[in-house]
């Protein structure tokens, strides 16, 4: 099946799992195979159905997305751990720049629950990564410049 377009924005979405939807949705949800999550941090769904006409917004989940509640500090990366992006970014002031490194520094080690905690239903490695990227040039463009 070909990644359908999100009903409100027109932006190709990704096929995510009906256990991700079902996890995270407050309401109950439709059984179906062909839910996408929208990736457009500017709009307003996240999961979507179109051949059935079926869509959920943010304020149809029980949890924040880290990438469409972008300046929100206290919003997980990783969902299984609860590790927020503003524990990275302390974590990358005082040096910890790895993966690793962060989760011992913050004691959030839990692992393994992508599928039912991110709303993505995938590992947030990528995010982290970004994440620890995205601090780690801030504290080495200030220190650089001044």
């Amino acid at each position: 099946m070909e990644d359908m377009l999100c009903p409100i924005c027109g932006l190709e979405g990704k096929k995510v799992k009906i256990k991700t939807v079902k996890s995270l949705v407050k309401k109950d949800v439709r059984e179906s195979n062909l839910y996408q999550i929208c990736l457009n941090s500017k709009c307003k769904i996240v999961y979507f159905n179109n051949p059935e006409s079926i869509y959920y917004s943010l304020s149809d989940l029980n949890v924040k997305v880290w990438f469409k509640d972008v300046s929100d500090e206290n919003v997980p990366i990783c969902y299984c751990s609860n590790l927020t992006r503003k524990e990275i970014k302390e974590a990358v002031s005082k040096g910890y720049t790895t993966i690793p490194k962060i989760r011992n520094y913050t004691g959030k080690n839990i692992t393994g629950n992508c599928l039912t905690e991110n709303p993505t239903g995938r590992c947030c490695h990528q995010a982290l990564n970004k994440e620890i990227e995205k601090y780690s040039n801030k504290n080495h463009k200030s220190n650089c410049c001044s």
